[in-house]
């Protein structure tokens, strides 16, 4: 499904020229749930961005399904990027003046779907989180663990085939953690891919196969624990 070719990303800083990614190679199937580690620094979410279609690289090539994402024009890696890509940050992200189902919605509107579409698909997709009692609440008033799954529920809305996450659990607490990852793992079983970038080792072993990465290259991959 995801093919990575020799990629390569630099960065300038200066007069200096930073390589956070050095040739990495690396495939991942359709369904895998893959975790990605690596000390800070080591181009891990560089890699990320890199899968999702937010960052060209320098050289080398990233493919899905054969389709080498970008050598397409920005109106058609945009469209990728929102039919095929869900993304998980550390920080939520949500837009303060908004009610859950308005954050949920936010996407849907950059999709085209009309008013009515993309508010039945925001609850609904609130309530598979056990949300619905929280549709008209703004972030202020929901617990992290609430902001945390509307933050989730907005990433499911367009239903993406793969999922990125980048440290999604780094400010969280371990009763919140263990409720991210459980969801993660039900996902992955739904037939979801999942890219995991983590600098726990605990949270990097719920995966399938683990991905190492220092000074942007992959020293090994781990297959599943």
């Amino acid at each position: 499904m995801i093919h990575v070719e020799h990629l390569t990303r630099e960065f300038t800083l200066g007069r200096e020229v930073v390589r956070a990614l050095d040739g990495a190679t690396l495939e991942i199937q359709r369904g895998e749930y893959v975790t990605v580690t690596g000390p800070s620094g080591s181009g891990k979410s560089t890699l990320l961005m890199s899968l999702g279609g937010l960052l060209h690289p320098t050289s080398g090539r990233v493919l899905f399904d054969g389709v080498d994402i970008y050598r397409q024009s920005p109106r058609l890696l945009a469209q990728f990027r929102m039919k095929t890509i869900g993304f998980v940050f550390q920080q939520f992200h949500l837009v303060p003046y908004l009610t859950a189902w308005e954050n949920v919605a936010l996407p849907l509107m950059l999709n085209g779907n009309d008013r009515t579409q993309h508010r039945q698909i925001a609850v609904d997709s609130l309530k598979r989180l056990d949300l619905g009692s929280r549709l008209n609440h703004k972030p202020s008033q929901l617990s992290v663990g609430q902001q945390q799954r509307v933050a989730m529920a907005r990433t499911l809305a367009n239903d993406p085939s793969v999922i990125l996450a980048d440290e999604p659990t780094g400010s969280l607490d371990p009763n919140l953690t263990a409720d991210l990852l459980s969801l993660l793992k039900d996902l992955n079983s739904g037939g979801k891919t999942i890219v995991l970038v983590t600098h726990s080792h605990e949270v990097a072993s719920v995966g399938g196969r683990r991905i190492s990465l220092c000074d942007g290259k992959i020293l090994e991959a781990i297959g599943p624990n």
